[in-house]
């Protein structure tokens, strides 16, 4: 396993532990992304998922779009979470190279761009229903490595709001929420 795909499914995992803890009856409550619910959040984040297994299955580049409906968020997570993993375990997947979403690459180094999605978006879902995200500092700070460098261009996609001003001596954990646009505090 490549150090890459670990702290991806790190990642996967710090979201999975939000999503198991949520309340059945928080799922509508209003997160810190503006017009959607934690339910919205999730359906997003499935959509990302979907996108990625379905490029790893097909070798064909889908973009991601948030999926319909999640009557059951957790099972709708279960099940997508299992399909992007189970993809990501196909033999030579990580040696694969392809036009992913963010240009020629291989999937290891693919999966090393998105491994701060599934954090940022486990934070948001706990934001909105009172449910902890425990964010590891290490692969935060992995994480805020990786993207402060792409931050324009992720700003101009969209894919993250205005920074957030965080202490220089904060932990690693707001850093990276803060540089996504999330307020820690």
């Amino acid at each position: 396993m490549s150090v890459n795909l670990r702290n991806f499914t790190q990642s996967v995992y710090v979201f999975d532990a939000v999503v198991r803890r949520v309340a059945p009856q928080d799922w509508d409550n209003q997160s810190p992304c503006e017009g959607w619910s934690a339910r919205d959040v999730l359906r997003h984040h499935c959509g990302v998922l979907t996108a990625m297994t379905a490029t790893l299955n097909s070798g064909e580049t889908v973009p991601p779009e948030s999926v319909d409906a999640a009557p059951d968020p957790v099972a709708l997570w279960n099940s997508t979470r299992n399909a992007a993993l189970e993809a990501l375990d196909q033999p030579g997947i990580l040696e694969r190279e392809g036009k992913f979403w963010f240009g020629p690459m291989t999937v290891d180094e693919w999966i090393r761009i998105v491994q701060w999605d599934p954090m940022t978006h486990a934070w948001d879902i706990g934001k909105a229903t009172g449910v902890e995200a425990h964010i590891p500092d290490d692969l935060a700070a992995n994480s805020h490595e990786l993207i402060e460098p792409m931050r324009e261009t992720l700003s101009k996609w969209g894919l993250v709001a205005d920074e957030v001003q965080t202490a220089d001596d904060a932990p690693a954990s707001e850093r990276f929420l803060g540089l996504t646009g999330r307020d820690p505090s």
